[in-house]
Parts: C-alpha cells; structure tokens; sequence
C-alpha cells in the first residue's frame, strides 16, 4: 500500500511562542512521516510507533492547557473542550489498535487517524490558537 502524507506546518502557522510553534511543527512532521512509516514498518512495529505518536500529541495538548493556564487564559475551559475534540479521536484508534487486526488494517488506521489529527491541529491553530497571542507572557514573544 503506498501511502503519502504531507505535513501541513508553515510558518503561517506560527502563534508567537517559541516553544509552542516547534512543538506544533515537530507534531505535524511526527504525522506527516505515516506514510513513509507504513511503507516501512510491520503491523507490530508501526502500532508502537502510533501509540508514540499518540503519546507525542497528548503531550502536546496538555503542554499547551499549561502554559495557557501559567498566563491566565480566559477561555481555558473551552479551548480543554476544543482539545477534547483530539482526544476522542486518539482514543477511538488506540481502541482499534487494541484489536488483533491485519497489517493492512493498522496501515489504514495509521493513515487515517494521523491525517485526522494533522487536520485538526492545522484548523485548531488557525481558528483558536492564535486568538491567545495576546495573552502570551511577554518572554514567549517572538521579537
């Protein structure tokens, strides 16, 4: 099965903070590098690899929720309601990955939960992360 995924990061991307746009950048190459993972891995080694990845994105999400919540943001809440909207979706493959399934079905599910995942995080910066620019502590500005 050939499989290509293209990263979405561009510096468009970026929020300001140093930190969070490298992390947000690493993310979105860890799941554009599906495709050549899938090509390259058996079923055992690219459902290890996917649950790293998962990992990688769940920490992402709560570094994030922390340095929203060390500046004081006011919609901290909510944007933990939008981040939500990313976890079901890991949780939702993790729960397939838990099942015995082909090479062939972890591929697909490699495909299409890190397209899923890279989606989100590009419409979730553009539509809501940049909205907490203001908000970011002055030694996380890009000058």
């Amino acid at each position: 099965m050939t499989c290509s995924l293209t990263s979405l990061w561009s510096p468009d991307l970026a929020v300001g903070s140093v930190a969070l746009d490298r992390r947000n950048r690493d993310v979105f190459e860890q799941l554009a590098a599906a495709g050549s993972q899938i090509e390259r891995l058996d079923a055992a080694n690219l459902t290890r690899w996917l649950r790293a990845t998962y990992t990688q994105f769940e920490t992402l999400l709560l570094e994030e929720e922390a340095e929203l919540a060390e500046i004081a943001y006011p919609e901290l809440d909510f944007h933990r309601k939008l981040h939500e909207q990313a976890r079901a979706i890991i949780r939702t493959a993790r729960l397939q990955l838990a099942r015995p399934d082909s090479a062939e079905l972890v591929a697909v599910l490699a495909r299409d939960s890190c397209a899923a995942l890279s989606f989100w995080l590009m419409r979730h910066v553009i539509d809501v992360d940049k909205l907490f620019f203001p908000y970011i502590d002055a030694r996380y500005r890009v000058a």
